[in-house]
């Protein structure tokens, strides 16, 4: 290897570190936490213990552009899947409605429609619903 191809693969392994720590690092980027429900009002306190009855709503915040809108697609291990779309100002926050997945492993991905059926993610939750 030549020293200039060392230092390009250095160069381009630390810039993808970068982009991998740095939060909503990417084009438009954003964030998306799970809430626990029954009621989508309020801060979100986020925790761990999302259950069945009690259901999940998702705070999303965007890095900018000019939508008024996030979509959540959420997708769960037991079939359950849903698309949620949340009122969010540019460069704002949101909440979505309370959705109630069966009990199991889940994702939400915060995506950005580009054509149908296909989206881009600007970031991801996983959480467990018991």
């Amino acid at each position: 290897m030549t020293k200039a191809h060392v230092r390009s693969t250095a160069m381009l392994a630390g810039l993808a570190a970068v982009l991998l720590l740095a939060p909503g690092a990417g084009a438009g980027g954003g964030g998306i936490s799970a809430c626990s429900g029954p009621s989508n009002t309020g801060p979100c306190s986020g925790g761990s213990a999302f259950t069945t009855a009690d259901g999940v709503y998702f705070a999303v915040s965007t890095g900018g552009g000019n939508r008024d809108f996030a979509s959540v697609a959420v997708n769960c291990d037991r079939g359950y899947s849903a698309v949620l779309n949340v009122e969010v100002p540019a460069k704002g926050t949101g909440t979505s409605q309370v959705v109630y997945p069966p009990a199991g492993t889940c994702t939400a991905d915060m995506e950005k429609p580009m054509q149908i059926g296909k989206a881009r993610v600007l970031a991801s939750v996983s959480f467990t619903v018991s």
